[in-house]
């Protein structure tokens, strides 16, 4: 099995990008460095944040 992880000031530069600044600040004390994507999906979905709503807000398409 492979575990796909992220570094905490990536996930917080990104939601930053796409105009989450209050998650983003939220992000930055809550979720551990790194988080893997299971956890970090869990912690998007309670705030409302996907990953096609996250390409959308920075002018991509899903």
């Amino acid at each position: 099995m492979i575990i796909v992880e992220y570094s905490r000031s990536e996930v917080v530069a990104v939601l930053r990008r796409a105009g989450y600044w209050e998650e983003a600040e939220e992000a930055q004390r809550v979720l551990p460095d790194p988080v893997d994507l299971d956890r970090l999906a869990a912690w998007g979905q309670k705030h409302g944040i996907t990953r096609d709503g996250l390409i959308s807000r920075m002018g991509g398409s899903s």
